[in-house]
């Protein structure tokens, strides 16, 4: 059996840091939606667990690739053994801020169960995607969603419509580095607040209103690489793109208002690359 499973990139529609917990994660509330800018995983007919990358960028192909580790952890909720070659076609950048990696694994967790005849059903999934990484768990279902705790608690809210300009500055952010960089941030926020900021004029298509509510807290480390992000937002500001940075970053986007794609010749001059998607 062949089987291509698409893997798409997320933004970060809003990001608050609710303070440091005593496990020594920080306790966050996020916004979510899944965007058009797919890796793909080919799974072929195998005798045992193979796994391949096309692509520019490079992976690692061991134990720490999460592909790696989502068929371990579907192997040991489902006492199936993988024998299946996966192909990974790697497009997503790196260290980027998109969920990519997140976003494999929780593909490679589905394309097995599909595989294997859909052992587990979607809620199953979504805890043995917690065993993996906060953000994979949103990625079984993708859409729009508001994360929670250490970002592996989630409330759906469907598919919104709306066009993302996505910038990507051609280097990375490493997540651990900018939360260690984190100042003191302790947000009184809930997911009923999160709602009204940012669901709720997402959804109506109050696009204006909504970008005036978007925050990333983590814009505030004083990691290295967040002062280069804050460089690239003001050069696209500049131009009248009113942009935030998605997740740990490097990349940024922007939400666009009816008229602005008119302006996306304005990015003709600048060094980074960019792209116009939709939400998915």
């Amino acid at each position: 059996m062949r089987l291509i499973i698409p893997s798409p990139a997320k933004v970060n529609l809003s990001l608050w840091v609710k303070g440091k917990r005593p496990d020594g994660y920080h306790e966050i509330i996020t916004v979510m939606h899944t965007i058009g800018l797919n890796d793909f995983l080919y799974f072929l007919p195998s005798d045992r667990f193979e796994l391949s990358i096309r692509g520019t960028q490079t992976l690692p192909l061991g134990k720490s690739n999460l592909i790696t580790k989502a068929v371990k952890a579907f192997e040991e909720a489902t006492g199936i053994k993988a024998r299946v070659k996966i192909q990974l076609e790697k497009v997503i950048p790196v260290g980027a801020g998109l969920g990519g990696g997140s976003s494999n694994a929780a593909a490679t967790l589905k394309g097995l169960n599909k595989i294997y005849g859909e052992p587990l059903k979607e809620e199953e999934l979504k805890q043995v995607a917690s065993q993996i990484g906060s953000d994979v768990p949103f990625f079984i279902k993708g859409g729009l969603a508001v994360a929670y705790g250490k970002g592996e608690k989630l409330k759906h809210y469907g598919r919104a419509n709306f066009k993302v300009l996505l910038v990507y500055p051609g280097f990375q952010c490493f997540t651990e580095e900018v939360y260690k960089e984190l100042p003191k941030i302790k947000r009184e926020i809930t997911v009923e607040e999160a709602e009204k900021l940012i669901i709720s004029p997402l959804i109506t298509g109050k696009i204006k209103e909504l970008k005036e509510n978007m925050v990333n807290d983590l814009q505030e480390s004083r990691a290295p690489c967040i002062e280069k992000v804050k460089e690239v937002k003001i050069r696209l500001e500049e131009l009248g793109f009113k942009t935030l940075m998605s997740g740990s970053g490097s990349s940024v986007f922007s939400v666009l208002e009816e008229g602005e794609e008119e302006k996306l010749h304005l990015l003709k001059s600048l060094p980074w690359w960019h792209k116009l998607v939709n939400a998915v």
